[in-house]
């Protein structure tokens, strides 16, 4: 079960997500930072190409951050929507997957400057993990 929500801060925003392994997870964070830039997720079925995406690190939360960080960069630099990642292997410590990429045809509602760490835990209960996102803007 995905799970997606944004939130306002002082001067950043923010969004929860959660999901019931790590493909739920790592798509639930996509598709939230996707509703802070755009208020909707974006229907890009027939254009979509994948793009290979591994990174090893030290933390989940590491790995969360640097996959958040590449979709950002991807958005705001190459003009590309990101709709989702299908998982080849994942575990606390590495991300191993395709992006689902296509071509981005508007432009963001907002600019975010970075996603950042500040209170960045992923909480592991009953199955679920979850954990809150903030992004500078």
């Amino acid at each position: 079960m995905e799970h997606y929500e944004t939130f306002s801060t002082t001067a950043d925003v923010g969004v929860y997500i959660s999901g019931n392994n790590y493909s739920e997870l790592y798509n639930s964070a996509i598709k939230g930072l996707n509703l802070l830039y755009f208020d909707q997720l974006l229907d890009t079925q027939e254009t979509v190409t994948k793009t290979a995406f591994h990174y090893e690190g030290d933390s989940l939360e590491n790995i969360l951050v640097n996959l958040l960080s590449e979709v950002f960069y991807l958005i705001q630099y190459e003009r590309k929507y990101i709709s989702g990642i299908t998982i080849n292997k994942a575990d606390d410590h590495l991300l191993d997957g395709l992006l689902h990429v296509s071509e981005l045809d508007r432009e963001p509602g907002i600019e975010i400057k970075s996603v950042t760490y500040h209170n960045l835990h992923v909480l592991k209960e009953n199955n679920t993990l979850s954990t809150g996102i903030i992004f500078d803007v």
